[in-house]
């Protein structure tokens, strides 16, 4: 892949640099994950090191608000460049999050944007998506969806499970959100409006609150599902 990586994601992400940005680039560049990364996201790690091209991207805004990026391209089998631009955001918060969410952040990112449509046949975990994993993007609890579900469950006469320690870690652009609990590390999917088929209601819950995601159980699960996606429509290195 050539230095143009960048001018890709930008034809098809137009929104995303404004003119008056300033923007630095640093193509090809190396990078290097922690043995416990590799031990914990393997698939992920395998799809990061079919990456021939990482670019680090540097943006200052005419504020002066600096951001950073890590921008990984891939080809997929007909030929096209795809990736993901990840979020290197060095915040503060008081949000807890899981052990693994943090080696995630620490070392590759949140999921800021993707670029490409794979016409994939099945539900893609990237589609559709605000934003993945990124540590600014977090809340706790149910937030905006606390009402509803509260109604829904008295409506439907069910038990309501304790929301009090969810960690919404994606969303997606009509407003369903993803959470893991910190205290079983079970992911679900708050969804009030979808047509997923990759999904199945939470146990003795109604339609339109919460769900489980097929073959996914823990945020790690989530990873290298979204990872798996992903490496099924790229052309690995050793082909």
């Amino acid at each position: 892949m050539d230095k143009n990586d960048f001018e890709n994601f930008t034809q098809e992400v137009s929104w995303f640099v404004r003119p008056d940005d300033r923007v630095e680039l640093e193509h090809r560049i190396s990078k290097n994950f922690s043995p416990r990364f590799i031990a914990t996201f393997p698939i992920l790690y395998h799809l990061l090191l079919q990456s021939t091209s990482i670019t680090r991207v540097d943006i200052t805004s005419s504020k002066n608000k600096e951001s950073s990026y890590y921008l990984h391209t891939w080809i997929d089998r007909n030929g096209f460049r795809c990736g993901w631009l990840c979020d290197i955001e060095k915040i503060q918060t008081e949000i807890e999050i899981l052990t693994e969410h943090q080696l995630l952040l620490d070392e590759m990112g949140g999921i800021k944007e993707t670029y490409h449509y794979f016409d994939a046949g099945s539900e893609m975990l990237t589609d559709n998506q605000n934003f993945i994993f990124i540590k600014s993007g977090l809340t706790k609890g149910l937030g905006n969806w606390t009402d509803l579900y509260d109604q829904v469950c008295k409506d439907e006469q069910v038990k309501q499970i304790d929301t009090d320690d969810l960690i919404c870690f994606a969303q997606e652009a009509n407003g369903n959100e993803t959470f893991y609990d910190l205290n079983t590390k079970q992911v679900l999917l708050f969804a009030a409006d979808h047509s997923f088929e990759n999904i199945e209601v939470l146990k003795d819950h109604s339609e339109y609150t919460f769900y489980t995601i097929n073959e996914v159980t823990t945020l790690v699960d989530y990873v290298e599902k979204l990872a798996q996606q992903w490496l099924q429509n790229i052309i690995p290195a050793e082909d």
